[in-house]
């Protein structure tokens, strides 16, 4: 995808070559004399303090040329041991094509006593393929400050995101400036509360700057995705007036134009290639449009291996890429594009989100934020993953669903095809598609000392694609040993017999057929003897479940991989002359609802028919995402689950 990404840069570059030079006067940092400074109360227990961050970006011309100077500059205060051994050392990322221009930094002790570090200390180091300038911090004591800055010469890129949040220190204060030629115009976006003013004329430069305080660490939380909620700024190049100021530059609707040039154009080289491999193919064209997306997709998929780090001459041409069985991601995306447009199938390119990392803006177009492909097809309503080996129609990797996305539509005028992007939602499977269900039943053996267990696991949607590439993917002999591990959940054993998977072909995705997975499991780890007792371990039948039990203060909102339903039925033959005495414990009720509908809930209910003891267990997700407000209550769903695996029941004689 990157090629991809430089490709369409390449192919909109714009000429920037006569701007003209200009001088900025830096906001002076670095005091003659520096004072040390106070932290805000809430951050004392903090083991370092970033008090200020200050990111400046300048496009600069230097002759025929412009470059970026890249200044960051940052004050730290240490407040105990973590933090000392957090700082002592710096290390400054040196990236290929880049100059580090100036670097600079020293220690204000307690006493006020300044500390440089000298030029000959600062270093260059190569770890792991990476190189870096590093100097050590001298002098570092509780409660010393250090300050360092660093400006980068590095080649013009035309957009960029400034992370300011992370899971380790928090910030006082943090500033962005964006600074350009007065003929080039730029775009920004602040988000989750870093706020960013419009462009300004100021002195003849273009100048953006951005503000905000406070700015908590926040580290990664259970049952959240941390990057789309830190703050950030997004900037990217939107117009050169000196050519036509009314023109936006690197738009999402060029983004489409150019993608679909790329995807589309192919070779007659490479047409009677893809001509030749669907013959092999042999499309069943009595299908419909829904199976015969599978038919390709499967085949594809399991003939051409796609791997974005494939490199070579011509990765992506399809010829190549069938003839050696190996190629690139984009070259897979190409390959598919090409069988659909042949076999008629309606489809568009879609450029999704992630949940996981810095969502797409649809208002600053940055296109570096594109790093995934899916397609849609209209008449079905569903989508696949090109490169996604482990899915099959109609299942995406999760993250790419319940989110926004730029989809190509196609349009056709004359003979000529093109695309018009626009952005919509890409809908995720609905609830009841996905299930991780279980069907338990448990006798006593006549000794009273074990058990014989019959388990079946019940697992559909993404539950069971979670678990199928283990069937299609490893060697037989480590299919049994990781089946026997998931039978093993619900008793701790090595006696397993009958054990038994059906299902579990990737293709069964595409009717959600059940991936069941049983076994007869015989142990005695779920029992234990009390004078004329029997604790029968119930709760550990449905598997060790996830405490929450949070110590700090819930910083994020939930979200799920996916909504899903989770139903247990455990039945108990009790043993003759036994009778339960607290069968009530099985029993939790806890259910949150908005307006009449279901949101979350645990519910555990028992019945007692003869000597049999039916407990049926029901959990329940239903959304994909639960607003901050409504953590405690979903803490309280997940802790009901962990406060069943801890339900014994007593079984005592009559």
């Amino acid at each position: 995808m990157k090629k991809i990404i430089a490709i369409l840069l390449a192919f909109t570059g714009i000429s920037i070559c006569n701007a003209q030079k200009f001088n900025y006067e830096e906001t002076e940092r670095w005091l003659e004399k520096p004072a040390l400074h106070n932290v805000n109360p809430k951050y004392d227990t903090a083991s370092a303090v970033c008090l200020i961050e200050d990111r400046k970006i300048e496009y600069k011309a230097i002759g025929k040329d412009v470059f970026i100077f890249y200044t960051n500059y940052k004050l730290v205060k240490l407040n105990n041991d973590r933090g000392i051994e957090m700082y002592n050392k710096i290390y400054v990322p040196v990236y290929s094509n880049n100059e580090i221009t100036d670097i600079k930094a020293r220690t204000i002790l307690k006493s006020g006593k300044v500390i440089d570090v000298p030029a000959s200390k600062i270093k260059d180091i190569q770890e792991e393929g990476a190189k870096y300038k590093i100097f050590a911090m001298e002098g570092v004591e509780k409660g010393a400050e250090i300050e360092y800055t660093y400006t980068v010469k590095k080649p013009v890129t035309i957009s960029g995101i400034e992370m300011f949040q992370n899971g380790v220190v928090p910030t006082q204060q943090a500033f962005f400036t964006l600074i350009a030629i007065e003929n080039l115009r730029f775009s920004a976006k602040g988000h989750n509360g870093f706020a960013v003013s419009t462009d300004s004329l100021i002195n003849n430069r273009r100048v953006i700057v951005g503000y905000s305080e406070n700015i908590d660490a926040i580290d990664e939380e259970k049952y959240s995705f941390r990057s789309p909620m830190l703050q950030r700024v997004e900037y990217k190049l939107s117009y050169n007036l000196n050519s036509n100021p009314n023109l936006r530059l690197y738009t999402w609707k060029d983004f489409a134009k150019r993608a679909y040039e790329v995807y589309t154009t192919r070779t007659s080289k490479e047409e009677k290639a893809v001509d030749n491999y669907l013959k092999q193919l042999k499309l069943d064209k009595n299908a419909d449009e829904a199976r015969q997306i599978l038919q390709i997709e499967d085949y594809v998929k399991s003939t051409v291996n796609s791997d974005e780090n494939v490199v070579g001459e011509d990765v992506e041409n399809l010829e190549k890429a069938i003839k050696t069985k190996n190629t690139n991601r984009s070259g897979i995306v190409k390959l598919l594009v090409t069988i659909f447009d042949k076999a008629g199938i309606n489809y568009q390119l879609v450029f999704p989100s992630n949940r996981n990392i810095v969502p797409i803006d649809e208002e600053v177009e940055i296109w570096n934020s594109v790093e995934e492909v899916i397609f849609y097809f209209p008449n079905t309503k569903k989508f696949i993953a090109p490169y996604a080996g482990d899915f099959r129609y109609p299942y995406i990797p999760p993250v790419l669903a319940g989110t926004r996305g730029l989809f190509l539509k196609t349009t056709t005028i004359g003979t000529l095809k093109a695309a018009v992007g626009v952005f919509g939602d890409i809908s995720m499977e609905p609830l009841e598609s996905h299930a991780n269900n279980m069907r338990v039943n448990i006798k006593f053996n006549p000794s009273l000392d074990s058990l014989f267990i019959d388990s079946k696991q019940i697992l559909t949607g993404y539950d069971a694609a979670s678990y199928r590439p283990i069937y299609t993917y490893l060697p037989k002999e480590q299919q049994e040993t990781t089946t026997k591990e998931i039978i093993q959940a619900i008793a701790k054993s090595d006696n397993i017999t009958n054990i038994n998977v059906e299902n579990a072909e990737l293709n069964d995705a595409f009717d959600n057929k059940p991936l069941i997975i049983s076994g007869n499991i015989h142990t005695s780890e779920m029992i234990e003897r009390a004078g004329n007792k029997i604790l029968l371990k119930i709760g550990d039948a449905i598997g060790r479940q996830e405490e929450m039990y949070q110590e700090k203060p819930r910083q994020l909102p939930i979200e799920l991989f996916y909504p899903h339903i989770l139903d247990r039925e455990l039945i108990v033959e009790i043993p003759d002359g036994y009778v339960v005495k607290n069968p009530n414990d099985a029993n939790i009720n806890i259910v949150f609802k908005d307006a009449d509908k279901t949101t979350m809930s645990f519910v555990s209910t028992h019945k007692l028919d003869g000597n049999k003891l039916t407990i049926n267990i029901s959990e329940t997700y239903a959304n994909l995402k639960y607003p901050l407000a409504q953590f405690n209550d979903f803490k309280k769903i997940i802790n009901a689950a962990a406060d069943f695996n801890k339900v014994v029941l007593v079984l005592e004689k009559k």
